[in-house]
């Protein structure tokens, strides 16, 4: 097992506070920024009118594009034909045209356009540039400002096909699986996240931080067995973890103090939770980054407290203070 190395970029997408304390999700302008050269097909939609009078239809007329970045905000396309090769002179795309008019088709970029032009260049596949750590970042970046724009189905949409990249670039692993399950977390979109857990967990399947991670996306998401199934996980690889142990006394906590549970927005923790959570924390007993500080008050920043089992000073919910 490593240790997530805390230099990787995302790391200062912070947990910044808006105006009512409350933290921010990460900013997905910065992913783009910072992602380097965006590279893949994108596809628009426009409405055709056909035919006139009262027998006058609407149709959507869709077309694809061969859009790369050629600066920090601008971008080029190039009209893709019907073999699936980009043709004619660029058209220029600023930064927020590509955001409002243009929808990531990443999956027909890799299945069909980059084996396409491979074949007109008269080159192998591997000499075709396709999609890079950079431009998997930029077109995550995309999907955290469709969720800012209150566009969720765009966003999930690109979410899909990212998990399921087949490129394989350097920087396709654990970590980058689990950095960006963090920043979906704190974006609210639970069940993504855990389904970049859980990619993470095809490249690793024994480091405890990943299991907590999923752990508190399921204890945010209010879901009490999926948290304490992957708390067991964690637990089981390292009895001393101690991030772990504080969201085990979290339930604890919550259990013996029901008053809580409205002020911090959790629903009663079930008995056998409750139970086998009491029942862990008697028995004395590289990895990746834990997904941001404890949940619990008092704390040092990145470090985790430690002791008896009993009720534990609960943090406003959703809040890093």
């Amino acid at each position: 097992m490593s240790i997530m190395n805390d230099d990787f970029f995302a790391l200062d997408l912070a947990s910044t506070l808006d105006d009512e304390g409350a933290p921010k999700p990460p900013s997905g302008w910065k992913y783009m920024s910072r992602g380097g050269m965006l590279r893949c097909a994108f596809s628009t939609t426009r409405p055709v009118k056909m035919g006139m009078g009262a027998s006058q239809r609407t149709h959507a007329s869709q077309n694809f594009w061969y859009v790369e970045q050629v600066d920090r905000e601008e971008f080029s396309g190039r009209m893709i034909n019907d073999i699936h090769v980009p043709i004619g002179d660029p058209e220029s795309i600023t930064m927020q045209d590509l955001v409002s008019n243009y929808t990531p088709e990443l999956s027909y970029f890799e299945e069909l356009v980059l084996p396409a032009m491979a074949v007109a260049a008269n080159v192998s596949p591997d000499e075709v540039k396709g999609v890079d750590a950079s431009g998997f970042l930029s077109l995550f970046g995309l999907s955290l400002i469709y969720l800012s724009r209150h566009e969720p189905d765009r966003a999930r949409e690109l979410l899909d096909q990212l998990v399921r990249v087949k490129a394989d670039f350097d920087g396709k692993d654990q970590f980058l699986f689990n950095d960006l399950g963090i920043a979906l977390r704190k974006s609210g979109m639970y069940p993504d996240a855990m389904v970049y857990f859980r990619r993470a967990l095809e490249f690793v399947g024994d480091d405890e931080n990943l299991y907590y991670n999923l752990a508190r996306v399921h204890y945010e998401n209010n879901d009490w067995d999926g948290c304490l199934e992957y708390l067991v996980l964690s637990h089981r690889l390292n009895p001393e973890l101690e991030m772990t142990r504080s969201l085990l006394e979290m339930i604890v906590g919550l259990d013996q103090d029901h008053s809580l549970l409205g002020r911090y927005g959790k629903p009663i923790v079930p008995p056998h939770i409750a139970s086998r959570a009491r029942q862990i924390l008697t028995v004395d007993s590289g990895k990746l980054k834990l997904d941001e500080e404890p949940v619990v008050m008092g704390i040092e920043p990145g470090r985790a407290r430690s002791g008896a089992v009993g009720v534990v000073e609960l943090k406003k919910h959703g809040s890093d203070k």
